[in-house]
């Protein structure tokens, strides 16, 4: 399910920057592409801004398939640029993303009337079993609340988390000009695993229109849940080197990894 609270399983300890990177959510926006290696840049000529950032600092990310290039297995036992080896191996978080919005008003009001969830498929898939990358947990303190089931077909923001009521349904978001509002979206799944998009909906000058929210640092918003065993598991440090754990199927996975 999906909770936009600003607040976000696990083990071990790892860089920050790699929370930051392990989605590539380090920062997006609207519409303009972002420059390698960098955030996504937001564009100034439209009604307003949107932008997103992982605010997990620590987490468990899992990919489809086991990581074995010699250039990644290099990269996550010396220390290397971690999030660059998840978005080559299309890594999703494990059990749940927490991402932060940003919206900022520009020099008209505007309503916000829904943000959609626009998974990538029908149904969930089995969960990312190849590779499992873990280092420690935080927490936050949410602004906006909002949350959603990600297992279900069509996932949509609910009142509570065991709420069936659509958020959207009774309210809106105002935003004036100049004003920032912030959210924090976490999306959970434990069942299986999605890709999904996400897109603002709002009425500006009574003329509806939508701005869809793209991931930053070429990476995707996506979401796993927890596979009966995988083929490699690495755990983190807090100066950022990961170890091979020599035989994953002795750790167990639900509620949180333990080996």
């Amino acid at each position: 399910m999906l909770w936009l609270g600003m607040g976000i399983p696990v083990l071990g300890a790892v860089l920050t920057a790699f929370a930051l990177n392990v989605l590539g959510l380090g920062g997006e926006s609207e519409s303009v592409s972002p420059p390698a290696g960098g955030p996504s840049v937001s564009s100034s000529s439209g009604p307003f801004t949107v932008s997103a950032r992982q605010e997990n600092d620590e987490g468990c990310t899992a990919t489809p398939r086991k990581v074995s290039s010699l250039e990644d297995r290099a990269e996550l036992v010396s220390g290397g640029d971690v999030g660059a080896v998840v978005r080559r191996n299309q890594g999703a978080r494990v059990g749940e993303l927490d991402v932060s919005l940003t919206i900022e008003g520009g020099t008209v009001p505007l309503t916000i009337t829904s943000i959609d969830i626009k998974p990538k498929s029908p149904r969930p898939a089995p969960p990312l079993s190849g590779t499992l990358l873990c280092e420690p947990t935080a927490g936050g303190e949410p602004k906006i609340q909002l949350f959603a089931d990600m297992d279900r077909p069509e996932p949509v923001f609910l009142t509570g988390k065991s709420s069936t009521q659509r958020y959207f349904r009774d309210k809106v978001i105002t935003v004036k000009p100049g004003e920032q509002v912030n959210l924090s979206a976490s999306f959970l799944a434990g069942n299986g695993s999605r890709e999904f998009g996400l897109i603002v909906r709002y009425v500006q000058n009574g003329k509806e229109a939508t701005v869809p929210v793209p991931a930053p640092r070429g990476g995707r918003y996506a979401v796993t849940g927890y596979s009966k065993k995988y083929e490699a598991l690495y755990t983190g440090s807090r100066g950022g080197v990961f170890q091979l754990i020599a035989d994953p199927e002795l750790c167990r996975w639900s509620p949180a990894p333990q080996c």
